[in-house]
């Protein structure tokens, strides 16, 4: 069995389609199946008993905590290779002043939570090593610094389905920073997590549910992902995240119900934002400093203040901030940041839709340099209609049974993409950010041609139906969701499953990441979406661990698929089922 937390390592290598690497890569993983082909497993319920266990421990071993709760627990992890779980997840609730130090690197820490607790300007959970991860752990109602810290010198760490909710103390700090140096990017992962219920005034207080960086470290390149991720109700700061480094991207996460906050980019340059649902908050997207921004595909509705704002400041002033192909709905407008004596420039907004049905401008706040490329609007405009750029037509949205608008038949948006814009960049080390707008906000295929592409953040016709990827339900720590699950559609809705898969959407090989919880057998089944089977994987042993599979499917179609994983236990009890839907494209 092979509980290493080789994930990271696997991406990185299949992104660079190399086969040599791959074949010495797939050696070192028989070596070091071969040579821990004995793991122990300890199980404690104490922290003299973890703190024995955690000094036997070797590379590979496992230490399981048994149910309860357990009070002023200090854990510290130096070992590296260690997987350390809940025996059940979220039955061991570590509470009053409990914590967690990882100096380690390639350990996980799975299934538990972190309630109630009181460890005054202690970080709750504090990561100085590297290729950590952190799975299905709740931090839910602690006086506490910060919920969760990544320090500079980290790298790889990986922060999957955990929860974070409200802090008790109101003090000026955020709840999970990732920390960045200058002499190497963090590549860390944060996805699937919930961020809920942060009181505050919205004001400048610092209760950030996510900050990357520091004002200081603003020209450090950090490449962090947060993806798949749900926000809501996050009123501590008016910042639900705050961009403070280079490089890092932000995707298919939902930010609702977020009435005093929205996602700020802040000190740092060259971040992308898209994939993205913004509804009902605020606002969406605030631009306060740097340069290099990209916003591509992302679904505003209903925001209340501003749909985006682009600020003019003189610490960082904006420059070169594109703006394509995002659709906007019955929100607030969107403020282009003069008259002032530092405007942002080199300004595009190029073949987005604006369907506005509220009294206030489209746009506010004009410099009179912006760059106007294919752009559809209905409502009132706000600003001189530019000679070219701007069509003032009602793009014809239809909204479907999720209550989310698309294109309808007929649509003055179809096939109405201009050239000119900017595509997004690549960073080295983050797979699949769809540079030349390959795909739409749900990953539709669109056209290569230009001109053939549809305006907006969505093509015609959705064969996928328009939703946020991440919602309250399917983010956060399985344990925490309760719906039953009674049809493959709806398994996947709820996303009540222990999978993860890298990259979504795939081109040619998909990685599997299950965090199994039980001895037995695990079955692998590729399906389509009639439920047909495509491909299956069988009789993977399992022993309470993560399994990492890649699956090459580069001989599929472009089309919506689901991965089922099947874990039979060893005391022949009903099989557990999970599954989660991925886009080949």
């Amino acid at each position: 069995m092979l509980i290493l937390n080789f994930d990271f390592m696997i991406r990185n290598i299949l992104s660079k389609r190399n086969s040599k690497l791959i074949g010495i890569f797939l050696l070192l993983c028989v070596f070091t199946y071969t040579s821990h082909a004995q793991e122990e497993k300890y199980i404690v319920s104490s922290e003299a008993e973890f703190e024995v266990a955690h000094d036997s421990a070797s590379y590979g071993d496992t230490i399981v905590w048994l149910s309860g709760t357990y009070s002023d627990i200090d854990l510290r992890i130096d070992k590296d290779g260690l997987y350390i779980t809940a025996e059940v997840r979220g039955e061991v609730i570590f509470t009053d002043q409990s914590l967690l130090r990882i100096d380690g690197d390639r350990n996980t820490f799975r299934g538990f939570q972190f309630l109630e607790g009181d460890i005054g300007q202690d970080n709750v959970i504090d990561i100085f090593g590297d290729y950590n991860l952190i799975t299905h752990v709740n931090i839910q109602d602690y006086m506490s610094f910060k919920y969760l810290v990544i320090r500079e010198a980290s790298q790889y760490c990986r922060i999957n389905r955990c929860n974070f909710e409200n802090r008790l103390n109101l003090d000026d700090q955020n709840i999970l920073s990732v920390l960045v140096r200058s002499s190497q990017p963090g590549y860390h992962t944060i996805d699937y997590c919930s961020f809920k219920n942060f009181d505050g005034g919205g004001n400048d207080d610092g209760i950030e549910p996510i900050r990357i960086g520091l004002s200081t470290q603003g020209d450090f390149i950090s490449r962090t992902v947060v993806e798949y991720c749900y926000f809501t109700q996050c009123n501590g700061d008016g910042e639900i995240i705050s961009n403070k480094a280079r490089q890092n991207v932000f995707r298919f996460n939902t930010f609702e119900d977020n009435p005093l906050a929205e996602l700020v980019l802040r000190h740092g340059a060259e971040s992308i934002t898209y994939g993205n649902f913004f509804i009902s908050n605020k606002g969406g997207i605030r631009v306060r400093e740097g340069q290099d921004h990209y916003i591509y595909n992302n679904y505003f509705y209903d925001l209340a203040d501003r749909s985006i704002m682009l600020t003019n400041d003189s610490s960082d002033p904006l420059d070169n901030i594109n703006i394509a192909f995002n659709t906007f709905i019955d929100s607030e407008e969107i403020r282009l940041g003069g008259p002032g004596s530092n405007d942002p420039t080199n300004v595009t907004f190029a073949n987005n839709i604006y369907f506005n049905n509220t009294t206030s401008d489209v746009f506010t706040e004009p410099t009179g340099t912006e760059t106007w490329i294919g752009n559809v609007v209905l409502g009132e405009l706000g600003i001189t209609l530019p000679d070219s750029g701007i069509t003032m037509i009602d793009a014809m949205l239809g909204q479907n049974n999720e209550g989310f608008y698309g294109l309808t038949a007929g649509s003055p948006a179809i096939d109405a993409a201009q050239p000119g814009f900017q595509s997004l960049p690549f960073y080295e080390g983050i797979e699949d950010i769809d540079f030349d707008i390959l795909n739409d906000l749900m990953g539709e295929i669109r056209p290569e041609e230009i001109t053939r592409k549809d305006v907006g953040c969505s093509e015609f016709p959705q064969t996928i139906t328009i939703q946020p990827y991440a919602t309250e339900e399917n983010t956060g720590p399985i344990y925490l969701t309760t719906n039953a699950i009674t049809s493959l559609e709806e398994e996947v809705s709820k996303n009540n499953s222990s999978i993860a898969i890298s990259p979504n959407p795939v081109t040619d090989v998909i990685n599997v990441t299950i965090d199994t919880y039980t001895e037995g057998v695990l079955n692998v089944e590729l399906l389509d979406t009639n439920g047909n089977i495509l491909k299956s994987i069988s009789d993977q042993q399992i022993t309470n661990q993560v399994t990492t599979l890649s699956i090459s499917i580069d001989e599929l179609p472009p089309a919506v698929y689901f991965l089922r994983a099947i874990e039979y236990g060893s005391d022949n009890s009903q099989p557990s089922v999970s599954t989660m839907k991925f886009i080949k494209i």
